[in-house]
């Protein structure tokens, strides 16, 4: 880990964001997980993240429309978007700080992108 890292977590799934937070808890990580898109948004504009986790099937707005709005605000945040499914081909052309990752995902994985994240974006440090 480069920083103190400001991760904002999306998950729609109480059960799932409850257990991925305290996962995802450590020293110098800050982890603020909400429900939906538009909370996400809401935090992303009071507060400092580097790292935005978001689900990609959330109500209302999806994963990739608020990755897209969070990139318009700040294009050097840190964003990784979770599927059920692949989506690493369709999120190459969004540029080196967006990465997948599928569901289920253990906390090391999460750990291990945000390292490359940081490394191949440059973001982060």
């Amino acid at each position: 880990m480069l920083s103190p890292q400001h991760i904002l977590y999306v998950e729609d799934n109480s059960i799932v964001r409850e257990v991925t937070a305290e996962l995802l808890a450590q020293e110098q990580r800050d982890i603020v997980a909400v429900a939906t898109a538009e909370e996400a948004l809401r935090e992303f504009s009071e507060r400092s993240f580097n790292v935005v986790i978001t689900d990609v099937s959330l109500p209302q707005m999806s994963g990739l429309d608020l990755a897209r709005k969070i990139l318009d605000i700040d294009p050097k945040v840190l964003i990784i978007v979770a599927s059920g499914y692949h989506l690493d081909l369709t999120l190459q052309k969004w540029g080196p700080n967006v990465r997948a990752i599928v569901k289920p995902f253990e906390a090391a994985d999460i750990d291990a992108l945000i390292a490359d994240l940081q490394k191949t974006s440059g973001a982060g440090d």
